[in-house]
């Protein structure tokens, strides 16, 4: 992007609304002015004039009459639906055999709301009994993957501006887990304008524009911009396992769903749950006009979300858990094409610098952000499959400090989900009726499912508690 003269970037400021940045720039030192300034000839104003424009649209609404929940493979429960399944697995073993698999992380959050942790959300202490962080239990995933399939499984993580630098000194202090620097490639989503409620720019510090992450739907530009696509094209890894950070519950690299995306001959998979309740924030898995698409539950009425079919079922009953495979070619078309997913407004509150240069916290719902949904290039794809999972087995995700979504309801899962495997596997245990203490961890180097823990204990053993179960170092 060629950068403007001061005097071409005023005229242009001033002709999207945005004169009020001359007052700024009056108001600054040399240092501090040349900063802003900066900032400001990186602006993208095409997509500057976009946000403004959305800020006045009326909300696009959806017309119900051509959506109907989607088709979904079912979690197995008869003997012929795990006869399929067993096929179905092999069919991903394979795959990883053939080392196609590379995994994708969505990093860029920061755990600003779990009190008392401003860092990146991938380094939080999330296991009960170690204290091994959300990105430590995805690289055992990873390690433990490439010993059992003799694989090279690669790893993206997507940061952010804001935490991109943190992230990567973490992985170096670190080690990288015993993957290899060279295996972990770490990539930068792009930023965008975070804007006030009349569409102007605003500041996190008097030199500083406030910005925000453009969505997670901003990692097929991401992965263009940052030469991974030829990458991953070189390697030979044509499939990506694709998760957000804050789930310590993903199975990271998960045969049965790799199978059915090869199976169906799909561009793009999604894990689902049933919905707990009408209300439930998930977004909702539907076929709409006959593709494949998943509406946000802001967009979804709450008469039509509590629509039940004569089963007593909910009408659409799953919901998305933002655990996806996505195909290498299919993301190169899509990041080929400039602007080819919609931009999403949201209302937030940020601190900004207020009119009198002080900072100050800004009104809920008084700032604008915007982004773009990976689920958005659902419509895009030429098949796509939606598979069900166990919500206890798979999804808890670590979004608040307390209650529901909460470290403590993440740690509980996870201890329950060990306690089951170790029932499996043939131990003599009890689900124990209070899972709020350390009690049991099983390290993914030393089991990654029920059946790998079977081959290490012997049927009938009585464990005590605390357990850990875990590599000797």
């Amino acid at each position: 992007m060629r950068a403007h003269s001061e005097k071409e970037l005023e005229v242009k400021l001033i002709e999207r609304g945005q004169g009020h940045v001359l007052d700024w720039l009056r108001q600054l030192d040399a240092k501090p002015r040349r900063r802003l300034l900066d900032q400001l000839n990186e602006l993208n104003l095409k997509k500057l004039d976009t946000f403004r424009n959305l800020i006045g649209a009326p909300p696009a609404g959806i017309s119900f009459s051509d959506v109907e929940g989607a088709p979904v493979e079912r979690v197995p429960l008869t003997p012929k639906e795990k006869a399929y399944e067993w096929h179905i697995k092999k069919l991903g073993n394979r795959i990883l055999q053939a080392d196609r698999v590379a995994v994708l992380t969505v990093a860029g959050g920061h755990g600003t709301r779990l009190v008392g942790y401003d860092h990146p959300k991938g380094m939080y202490p999330i296991s009960p009994i170690r204290g091994a962080s959300l990105f430590q239990l995805f690289a055992e995933q990873i390690q433990a993957a490439r010993r059992r399939y003799d694989c090279s499984v690669p790893w993206l993580i997507m940061t952010s501006e804001t935490n991109d630098c943190e992230t990567r000194q973490y992985f170096q202090d670190m080690d990288y887990f015993g993957l290899g620097r060279r295996t972990v490639r770490f990539f930068v989503q792009n930023s965008n304008p975070i804007l006030d409620s009349q569409g102007r720019l605003l500041r996190c510090e008097p030199d500083r524009l406030l910005v925000g992450p453009d969505g997670h739907g901003g990692v097929f530009e991401a992965l263009r911009e940052g030469d991974l696509i030829p990458f991953l094209r070189e390697g030979g890894w044509d499939i990506i396992s694709y998760f957000q950070v804050d789930n310590p519950l993903v199975t990271a690299i998960d045969p049965r769903f790799l199978g059915h995306h090869l199976n169906y001959d799909a561009d793009f998979s999604l894990k689902v749950i049933p919905k707990r309740s009408p209300g439930e924030k998930l977004g909702v898995v539907v076929l709409r006009a006959g593709r494949p698409h998943v509406i946000e539950y802001i967009e979804m009425p709450e008469d039509v979300a509590s629509e039940r079919l004569p089963s007593g079922l909910l009408r659409f009953l799953y919901g998305s858990i933002a655990i996806h495979i996505i195909s290498v070619p299919f993301i190169e078309r899509v990041a080929a094409e400039d602007d080819v997913l919609p931009w999403h407004m949201a209302k937030r509150q940020y601190e900004i610098i207020n009119e009198d240069g002080e900072k100050v916290m800004s009104q809920p719902g008084e700032c604008l952000k915007f982004e773009r949904f990976v689920f958005d290039a659902l419509e895009l794809s030429h098949a796509c499959e939606f598979v069900e999972v166990r919500r206890e087995m798979e999804f808890a995700p670590v979004k608040q400090a307390q209650g529901q979504n909460s470290p403590a309801t993440a740690r509980r899962l996870l201890q329950r989900q060990w306690i089951e495997w170790l029932q499996q596997a043939g131990a003599e245990v009890e689900t124990p009726k209070d899972l709020s203490e350390p009690l049991v961890e099983i390290s993914p180097l030393y089991a990654a499912s029920p059946e790998e823990l079977r081959a290490k204990i012997q049927p009938g053993w009585l464990p005590s508690f605390p357990l850990l179960l875990a590599p000797e170092e």
